[in-house]
């Protein structure tokens, strides 16, 4: 049967049960049962209709300061002060290009959560007037499930799976995003616009028209607040920028693939990605399997690539200059070790890859029209 089209649409399940918790959280449940058994159905209804039109926000907020507390409970308050003073020890100079990847919840109990991490960024890096980015990638599954089969993605409100505080800067009306179905970047600061604004001009998410290219360019730092050496998305500036010199292909056979995506004013464009084979991915440095080569990575960055450890609250933090870690990388590359190969292995190991058949830098040119469209878009 079709729906009255003058009636409202019915309440999505998931804000029913957010609904239903804040309002078992604030209300006394003596009272609560009283309610529930005296009032007419009417009246309920009516409550409930009440609660919905104050929106998500109303409930996400009172759900948020009531998970705060829980957490906080027994527990020393970090706040923004001693962030501020901790990241001081990570000697980034005025100016500096900051790309952060971050775990709010290893960084112990901080006080304000998110927003105060990210305020103390701000301090450190924007107001010296430098440029804070953070990762807001957008993948459901694998980078070549995304492309082939994920949600729209929409520049202007796709959320980011990246944790509280990347999503905090996501959501900041100051920050730039950049353009891209899986590998999006927020940014804040000076040279954010410059940072984000091609990368969906080319195939190839991490070659030098890419946020993660040009924080190469401007001899930018990249910094891990609560994380390890596995999630660090700058690693593949490697394979993008060397190309075909790369050990062995890690694309997939029918990359690039095309997707629509939403832009910033709203308009539709089409990008051509390269999507990142998942055979060739099993064993990478950022998967559980992968422990043994991101040991080995991060004594090597340790030892030659000047990675220093500071303490932040709780917890730590790393910081590395991209122009040292990409040495260090290419260095790596000509000794036969990757992150995809543990270095235990042996040569044998990248031998076998390269009967894969992942797609080429060849492989990865558009046409003339589509360039052309794509600028126009843009």
């Amino acid at each position: 049967m079709a729906a009255n089209p003058g009636q409202a649409a019915s309440m999505p399940p998931e804000n029913r049960k957010r609904i239903h918790r804040m309002i078992e959280s604030t209300v006394p449940e003596p009272l609560l049962r009283a309610a529930s058994r005296l009032l007419p159905a009417g009246v309920k209804r009516a409550i409930n209709a009440a609660i919905s039109s104050a929106g998500a926000a109303l409930v996400e907020t009172a759900l948020a300061k009531r998970s705060e507390r829980r957490h906080g409970a027994g527990r020393r308050a970090i706040g923004r002060a001693e962030l501020e003073s901790d990241l001081k020890a990570a000697g980034l100079p005025d100016g500096a290009v900051v790309f952060v990847h971050s775990s709010l919840s290893r960084l112990g109990f901080v006080e304000g959560g998110a927003g105060t991490v990210l305020a103390a960024l701000e301090n450190t890096v924007v107001a010296r007037g430098g440029t804070l980015a953070m990762p807001t990638f957008t993948m459901t599954g694998s980078m070549y499930e995304t492309l082939k089969s994920g949600p729209r993605f929409d520049v202007r409100e796709t959320p980011t799976g990246m944790g509280k505080i990347a999503e905090t800067l996501r959501r900041d009306p100051r920050a730039r995003r950049s353009i891209h179905p899986t590998h999006s970047v927020a940014a804040l600061g000076d040279r954010a616009d410059w940072l984000v604004a091609d990368h969906h001009r080319s195939p190839f998410a991490f070659d030098s028209d890419s946020p993660f290219g040009r924080l190469l360019e401007a001899d930018g730092w990249l910094m891990g607040m609560g994380t390890d050496l596995g999630p660090v998305t700058f690693y593949h500036v490697l394979e993008d920028l060397r190309g075909d010199s790369f050990p062995f292909p890690v694309y997939t056979p029918d990359s690039p693939l095309l997707r629509e995506v939403t832009g910033r004013n709203g308009e539709i464009l089409k990008v051509a990605v390269m999507a990142h084979s998942s055979v060739v991915s099993a064993d990478r440095i950022d998967k559980p399997t992968g422990l043994g080569v991101r040991d080995y990575v991060t004594r090597y960055l340790e030892r030659d690539g000047g990675l220093r450890w500071i303490k932040l609250g709780d917890g730590n933090a790393w910081v590395i200059r991209a122009a040292d870690m990409f040495t260090c990388l290419e260095c790596l590359m000509v000794q036969g070790v990757t992150i995809y190969r543990d270095p235990a292995e042996g040569a044998a190991h990248a031998s076998e890859r390269k009967d894969f058949g992942a797609g080429s830098r060849a492989s990865a040119q558009i046409g003339p029209e589509d360039r052309q469209r794509q600028a126009a878009s843009a």
